[in-house]
């Protein structure tokens, strides 16, 4: 076994073809497909399995990737311990996250990372729910190096980074807009709508603490869908600050009475993971968490 090889079968996992997997290694499809060739004949198993949305391991090739994974991990590690040694910062960040975080925020603690740290590449994986499981599973299997996820998290390391206001979002045209707070009680009294960058389990149980429910009378998985059927006046919503650092025209946001608050916090599955990249990275965020926050008060001192 060659660790081109394992390398190709990574890359194909991550990326769900052979063509973007041989751009991203900046080889052929056809040395990809001979070193592929070359493993499965060497391990006597199928490893992965081409269809119609794409090339997915089969049960063997998952089995495989957990330590095809690992090995990979530990490649990058000595290759970036070898670049720091040479006062060169490298490696690669593999960072999973909730939705809501990854609209504004990631996006640019991305941006000034590899403008700053040109040999740092960073992958973003978005968990395709609001929900954290698969973003744990990821991490349990290698498949992330971190994960930005919603408090509280058990068995993991967590590095805090930031508490996120939940605030209720209206059309300007109603007459929740004039109000400086928006109760849960005055929000109970109109239609919600229920998306991916919702966080459920805060917007459930503050209604409960209310003795009442949300009317969800629509479930959309696209912040802009979102946006534009607040704005056309169909429904009210509870969305996480972060995703909006730029109120969108024709709607509103103000602060939900009781207030509601989330933790956001990078996870991992032990300190061991946190090398001289990824510990750059958390304090590139940390970084940035502050001065959002002093762009803010500056903002309200005007």
């Amino acid at each position: 076994m060659k660790l081109h090889q394992v390398r190709a079968l990574v890359a194909i996992a991550e990326t769900g073809s052979f063509m973007a997997a041989a751009e991203h290694l900046r080889i052929s499809q056809s040395s990809l497909s001979h070193a592929i060739a070359d493993l499965e004949e060497e391990l006597n198993l199928r490893l992965l399995e081409r269809g119609r949305e794409g090339t997915v391991p089969t049960e063997a090739g998952r089995r495989v990737l957990i330590h095809a994974r690992q090995i990979s991990a530990c490649l990058d590690s000595i290759r970036a311990e070898a670049a720091n040694m040479a006062g060169l910062l490298s490696g690669k960040v593999r960072i999973g996250s909730v939705p809501s975080a990854a609209v504004a925020f990631l996006p640019r603690l991305i941006a000034q990372v590899v403008h700053e740290h040109p040999q740092v590449e960073v992958l973003l994986l978005e968990e395709p729910s609001q929900g954290m499981q698969q973003l744990i599973e990821w991490l349990k299997n290698n498949v992330i190096d971190v994960a930005l996820l919603e408090l509280p998290v058990n068995g993991l390391h967590v590095v805090s980074l930031m508490s996120d206001e939940l605030c209720a979002i209206v059309s300007k045209s109603s007459p929740l807009a004039r109000r400086a707070k928006i109760s849960i009680r005055e929000l109970a009294e109109k239609p919600f709508i229920m998306s991916r960058y919702n966080s459920e389990r805060l917007i459930w149980n503050a209604y409960a603490a209310h003795k009442c429910s949300p009317q969800v009378r629509f479930e959309v998985q696209d912040i802009g869908t979102l946006v534009s059927m607040v704005r056309e006046g169909l429904g009210v919503s509870i969305v996480p600050r972060v995703a909006f650092p730029l109120i969108p025209d024709g709607v509103i946001l103000r602060p939900v009475n009781p207030c509601l608050r989330r933790e956001l916090a990078f996870v991992m599955k032990s300190p061991d993971r946190l090398g001289p990249a990824l510990g750059m990275f958390i304090r590139k965020a940390h970084e940035l968490v502050e001065l959002s926050r002093a762009a803010r008060v500056h903002r309200r001192s005007r």
